[in-house]
C-alpha cells in the first residue's frame, strides 16, 4: 500500500487579515487533518484605518500560529498600491517552488471588492504557472514545481464569485477556534463588525447545506472525479 501524501497548502493574502477571515475556518480543519500550511502576505495593511504596520504583522502571526501555520511577508508594492507586474507573480512562483505546495488558496478575482484582492488572485494564478517552467531564471534556484489545485477564497460577500459553483467545508467544529483566529486582529475590529460578518456567512452557508456552520472555497478549474459514486453530494436542501 501507499503512503498517503503531505498536503501542502500555500495561502496567499494581500493584507494581513485577508486569509483568516476568508478562509481560516478550513484551514483550521486542514490543519486537524496533518496539512502543511504557510501564509504568504503580500503587505501589511500600510494603508488601512486602524493599526501600524508592525501591529498588524504581529496580528497575523498570532493568528497563523492558531492553526500551526508558518507566516511570510512580501512587498508587492504596499497595501492599496499592489499592481500585476511579472516581479510579483515571480516573488509568488518563488514561494510556491519553496513550499512545494500542491494546493494554492488565494483572493476571489471578483473585481468588486477592495482592489488589491482581484490583483493578488490574480498574480497568484500567473506565478502557478510560472512555478513549473523550467526556463527562468529568476526562479532558477530551485526546482519547478507545479500545484494541484488552485481555489480562491470570498473575504466579503460581494466577493464572492457567482454565478460559480464553490466547494463547501462543514466547519462546525472549528467555529470557536475560528473565532479566536480572527480575534487576533484586534486592531481591524474597531470600526467594522468583521468577526460577526464572517460567523454570519458561515451559519447561513451552513444551514443550505445541513451543518451548523459552513465556508466555501471555489476552484479554478473543473474537478476530476472518478465516477459519480465518488463525486461529493450536492448541498441542496431546500
Amino acid at each position: 500500500m501507499s503512503e498517503s501524501k503531505e498536503t501542502s497548502i500555500l495561502v496567499v493574502g494581500a493584507h494581513p487579515d485577508d486569509i483568516e477571515f476568508g478562509c481560516g475556518a478550513i484551514l483550521l480543519k486542514e490543519a486537524e487533518l496533518g496539512s502543511r500550511i504557510h501564509f504568504l502576505v503580500c503587505s501589511k495593511g500600510e494603508s488601512g484605518s486602524n493599526g501600524t504596520p508592525e501591529e498588524r504583522k504581529k496580528e497575523s502571526q498570532a493568528a497563523a500560529a492558531r492553526c500551526g501555520a508558518s507566516v511570510e511577508f512580501i512587498d508587492c508594492g504596499g497595501d492599496g498600491k499592489i499592481v500585476a507586474t511579472p516581479e510579483n507573480a515571480l516573488s509568488i512562483a518563488l514561494k510556491i517552488r519553496q513550499t512545494k505546495a500542491n494546493i494554492l488558496l488565494a483572493p476571489s478575482l471578483v473585481e468588486n471588492q477592495h482592489p488589491d484582492h482581484p490583483v493578488i488572485g490574480n498574480l497568484a494564478r500567473d506565478a502557478a504557472r510560472l512555478a513549473r517552467y523550467a526556463g527562468i531564471a529568476e526562479l532558477s534556484e530551485l526546482k519547478p514545481h507545479a500545484i494541484e489545485s488552485l481555489y480562491y477564497y470570498a473575504i466579503t460577500p460581494s466577493a464572492e464569485p457567482t454565478p460559480q459553483q464553490p466547494f463547501v467545508f462543514d466547519v462546525s467544529l472549528q467555529i470557536d477556534a475560528w473565532r479566536e483566529m480572527m480575534n487576533c486582529h484586534r486592531s481591524q475590529m474597531k470600526t467594522r463588525r468583521y468577526l460577526e460578518l464572517q460567523v454570519s456567512r458561515a451559519r447561513s452557508l451552513g444551514l443550505q447545506t445541513g451543518c451548523e456552520y459552513a465556508q466555501a472555497l471555489w476552484p479554478n478549474d473543473p474537478v476530476l472525479v472518478n465516477g459519480l459514486n465518488s463525486a461529493p453530494r450536492g448541498i441542496r436542501l431546500f
